[in-house]
């Protein structure tokens, strides 16, 4: 993981090569490009973001819980 920075707006790693430090209230934060970009358009287009990386997380947590619910079961099936 020491390649990639954790984006504190969309709450993902992404590679270092796209991400910034922004300034934010609290003292400097990485934020992805992507999500710089974004904050820059519309209100329907930030909207538009907001939902698809909500979709996007969701998508990871239900694959996490997943992979965790087939790991338990074999710890419970395994000898």
């Amino acid at each position: 993981m020491s390649d990639t920075k954790f984006c504190y707006c969309c709450r993902v790693h992404h590679p270092i090569e796209q991400m910034r430090l922004f300034p934010t209230r609290q003292g400097y934060r990485w934020r992805c490009v992507r999500s710089i970009d974004a904050a820059v358009k519309s209100v329907d287009e930030r909207e538009a973001f907001g939902q698809q990386q909500t979709a996007i997380n969701r998508e990871a947590a239900r694959r996490t819980a997943e992979f965790s619910q087939r790991l338990r079961h074999l710890r419970t099936v395994a000898p």
